[in-house]
C-alpha cells in the first residue's frame, strides 16, 4: 500500500510535460505488445486474433509494470531536451525492470491456470522489451533532437567561432554555445592536435593542428577563438593567443584545471583570455582523497585569512567539509571580503571570524584554548619588502614575534598540523621582510623537531594577482594609460597562480612529518619586463600606446630570487611538485634568547639595532647599502603600516 500510495503521488506531482509522456509510455506498451504478437503471428491471421483474444488481460499487467518502474525511477522528473548516455542508461534500467516484473507475474499466471493451453511465446517477451526500449526512447530523444535543431539554428546567426581543443572541455563548450544561443557565438570548426583533420565531433569539421591557427581563422572567416584546453601551459596559450590576435580574431579560454579543481568555475564556463592565463602552468597532480581526509571534520585555523593566500585557503578548505572553519585577521575588511567569497559555498555555519593582531599574545591564547583547532595554516605576515625596509620594527614584530606567538599557542593548545606559509625571500635574503620570514622558519622547525610535532614550513615565489603584486599595480597604471614602470630589465621573480600554490600547500600539508620544509616547483623565473608587455599586448595594445619605464631597484630587491640556500639538499617527495629539504646540521639552541633580543623599542639607533640582530640571527642575510635607515622623524613613516 505505502508503495501504491507513493506511485501516485509521484505521478500527482509530475509537470503536464511528464504526464504527456505517461501517457504516450502507456500507448507505447500496448503498441509494443501488440506489435510483438503480430511479428510472431504474421498478422493478420487467425492464430494473431486467438492470441490477442486470450491475452488481452496482459495490457493492463504490462502498462501497470512500465509505468510503475519508469515512476520509481523518476524518468518523467528528467530534463529530456539534454538528454544524452546516462539518459539511454536510465530508459533500458525502466524498461528491463518492468519487463522482468512483468512477464515474471504473466508467466506465473500462464502456468498456473487453464491458459497455458494455448501458451505464450517466449520470442513475445524479447521482441515486447526491444519494441518498448525504442518507443520509450524515440519519445524522449524527439525531445533532444529537436532542442539540438532549435539551438543550431539559433547559433548559425552568431559570430563565426573556432574551438581549439578536441577533449571533454570541447565538447562541454560547443554544448554550451548550442544552449545557450545568447552567447552570440556559431561555432564552424575544431581546431585539434588530437584529432585527423576532416574527422567530426559533434557535428562540426576538425580543421587542422593548432600550429596552424592564424590559418584556420582567415580561411573559415572567424572573429573568435575558443581555447578549450584547461590543461596547456601558458606558453601554449601565449602562442595562441599570439596567433589569433595576429588575425584579428578575440580570444576566449576555459578556466584552468586548478581554478576547476579549487571549485572557482566549472569547465564549460568560458571567460575572456586573462593575465594569468598566460602564466598558466601544466596542471599539477593533487590527491584530493588524502587532502579531503586531513581536513574533513577537522576544526581548521587560518591567520591572515583576509589575503590573498589565507582566502583561497578557507575558499578551498571549506569543500572538504570542515567541522568549523576560523578565519583570524587584523583587517576586518579584509576578513569580511573572504566571508563574502564564501557565502555562495553556504559555508556560514561553518565559518568563524575573528578580528585579532597575533601580535597581541593574551587574546590569541585565548583563542587557541576555545576553539581548539586541529589544523593551523599561519599565512598572517608584513610581505612589502620596501615598507619593511623603512618599518623594520613592524617586520619583527609581526613576522617574528606574532609567529612565535602563533606557534606557542597551538603547541599549548595541542594542535596535531602546523603550516607556516614562507617566501622565497627568506633565502639569501637582502631584505628585512625576507630575514624575519627566514627567522620564522628557523623557529617552526625548532620547535616542531622538540616537541616532534607535524609542524612545517611550505616556501614559494610571488602569487599572480595578490594584493600589492606587480600584476594588480601594472592593470592600475594601464587603466590611467601608463607608463609601467619595471625596476629593472633583468628583474626576474618566479610565478604560481594562486588556486595552484594553496592546492599545493594543502598537498604539502598532508605529506608533513614533524620539522619539514617544503619548497613548490616553480618552474623557471619569468622577466618582469615581459609581464608588463605580455599584459600590454593583452589588451590589444603596443609600447607605442603605453610606455614602459624603468625606475631602479628599491631597497631590498633582488634581480633574481632563489628557492634554496647553499647548505639545503631538495629531495623529491611523493608528489612531483613539490620537494622536501634536506639540511645538514641542528637548529640554534639560543634561538628564542637571540629572538628575544632584538630590540622594537622606540630608540634612535632602531633599524640599525634590528639590522645587526637580524644578521646575527641570519647569518645569510646581506642588507642593501641603502637599507633600513630612515630617520625617525620621517613623514614616510606615517600611515604606512601594511596589512
Amino acid at each position: 500500500m505505502g508503495t501504491a500510495r507513493a506511485l501516485v503521488g509521484g505521478a500527482a506531482r509530475l509537470s503536464l510535460r511528464g504526464r504527456h509522456l505517461l501517457a504516450f509510455d502507456a500507448i507505447a506498451t500496448v503498441t509494443a505488445f501488440l506489435l510483438s504478437l503480430a511479428l510472431r503471428f504474421d498478422a493478420p491471421s487467425p492464430q494473431f486474433d486467438a492470441y490477442v483474444y486470450a491475452y488481452a488481460w496482459v495490457l493492463p499487467v504490462l502498462v501497470a509494470c512500465r509505468l510503475s518502474a519508469f515512476v520509481l525511477l523518476r524518468m518523467y522528473q528528467r530534463v529530456w531536451r539534454y538528454a544524452s548516455v546516462d539518459e539511454l542508461v536510465a530508459i533500458l534500467a525502466a524498461v528491463g525492470l518492468s519487463s522482468i516484473a512483468g512477464y515474471t507475474f504473466i508467466y506465473a499466471i500462464v502456468f498456473t491456470t487453464p491458459a497455458s493451453a494455448l501458451g505464450f511465446p517466449r520470442s513475445v517477451a524479447i521482441m515486447d522489451t526491444v519494441l518498448m526500449i525504442a518507443f520509450a526512447g524515440a519519445w524522449r530523444f524527439a525531445l533532444r533532437l529537436g532542442r539540438v535543431g532549435r539551438a543550431g539554428a539559433s547559433t548559425t546567426r552568431g559570430q563565426r567561432a573556432l574551438v581549439v581543443g578536441g577533449g571533454a572541455a570541447a565538447i562541454a563548450v560547443l554544448r554550451e554555445l548550442r544552449a545557450n544561443s545568447q552567447l552570440g557565438l556559431a561555432p564552424v570548426g575544431i581546431v585539434s592536435d588530437d584529432l585527423g583533420e576532416g574527422q567530426r565531433l559533434l557535428g562540426l569539421p576538425v580543421l587542422g593542428p593548432a600550429a596552424d591557427l592564424a590559418g584556420h581563422i582567415e580561411r573559415s572567416g572567424a572573429v573568435a577563438v575558443l581555447l578549450a584546453l584547461p590543461s596547456a601551459d601558458g606558453r601554449t596559450l601565449r602562442k595562441l593567443v599570439h596567433q589569433a590576435e595576429s588575425a584579428g580574431a578575440r580570444c576566449l579560454t576555459v578556466p584552468s584545471v586548478a581554478e576547476v579543481i579549487a571549485g572557482r568555475v566549472t569547465v564549460n564556463a568560458l571567460r575572456e583570455v586573462e593575465f594569468e592565463d598566460l602564466l598558466r602552468r601544466a596542471p599539477s597532480r593533487i590527491d584530493l582523497d588524502s587532502v579531503a581526509h586531513a581536513f574533513r571534520d577537522r576544526i581548521v585555523l587560518i591567520t591572515g585569512g583576509g589575503g590573498s593566500i589565507g582566502g583561497e585557503l578557507a575558499r578551498q578548505i571549506i569543500r572538504f567539509g570542515p567541522r568549523r572553519l576560523v578565519l583570524v585577521g587584523r583587517g576586518e575588511n579584509s576578513i569580511f571580503e573572504t566571508m563574502q567569497s564564501l557565502a555562495p559555498l553556504d559555508a556560514a555555519r561553518a565559518v568563524a571570524p575573528v578580528i585579532l593582531d597575533i601580535r597581541d599574545r593574551a587574546r590569541l591564547g585565548r583563542l587557541f584554548d576555545r576553539e581548539r583547532p586541529d589544523v593551523v595554516f599561519h599565512a598572517a605576515a608584513h610581505k612589502h619588502v620596501h615598507f619593511m625596509e623603512q618599518f623594520p620594527e613592524e617586520a619583527v614584530a609581526t613576522n617574528i614575534h606574532g609567529t612565535e606567538n602563533v606557534l606557542d599557542a597551538a603547541v599549548e593548545s595541542g594542535v596535531g598540523r602546523f603550516v607556516f606559509i614562507s617566501t622565497d625571500k627568506a633565502v639569501n635574503p637582502t631584505s628585512v621582510m625576507g630575514a624575519t620570514k627566514r627567522v620564522g622558519e628557523l623557529l617552526v622547525r625548532q620547535v616542531a623537531r622538540e616537541k616532534g610535532l607535524a609542524y612545517a614550513t611550505v616556501r614559494f615565489g610571488n602569487v599572480l594577482s595578490s594584493r600589492g603584486s606587480v600584476v594588480p599595480v601594472f592593470r592600475q597604471q594601464l587603466a590611467r594609460g601608463g607608463p609601467l614602470t619595471v625596476t629593472h630589465p633583468d628583474a626576474m621573480r618566479y610565478f604560481m597562480t594562486i588556486p595552484e600554490a594553496v592546492q599545493l600547500v594543502l598537498q604539502a600539508a598532508v605529506l608533513a612529518a614533524p620539522g619539514d620544509t617544503f619548497v613548490l616547483e616553480m618552474g623557471d623565473p619569468v622577466r618582469i619586463v615581459q609581464l608588463a608587455r605580455d599584459l600590454i599586448e593583452l589588451h590589444g595594445l603596443g609600447e607605442d600606446d603605453v610606455r614602459l619605464e624603468f625606475i631602479g631597484q628599491r631597497p631590498g630587491e633582488k634581480l633574481v630570487e632563489e628557492l634554496y640556500f647553499a647548505a639545503e639538499r631538495p629531495e623529491p617527495t611523493s608528489h612531483e611538485a613539490i620537494r622536501r629539504v634536506r639540511l645538514n646540521g641542528a637548529g640554534a639552541p639560543d634561538l628564542r634568547a637571540r629572538i628575544a633580543r632584538l630590540a622594537t623599542e622606540d630608540d634612535g639607533s632602531r633599524a640599525q639595532t634590528i639590522v645587526a640582530g637580524l644578521q646575527d640571527l641570519v647569518p645569510e642575510y646581506a642588507p642593501a647599502a641603502n637599507g633600513p635607515v630612515v630617520d625617525e622623524d620621517s613623514p614616510d613613516r606615517e600611515g604606512s603600516r601594511s596589512s
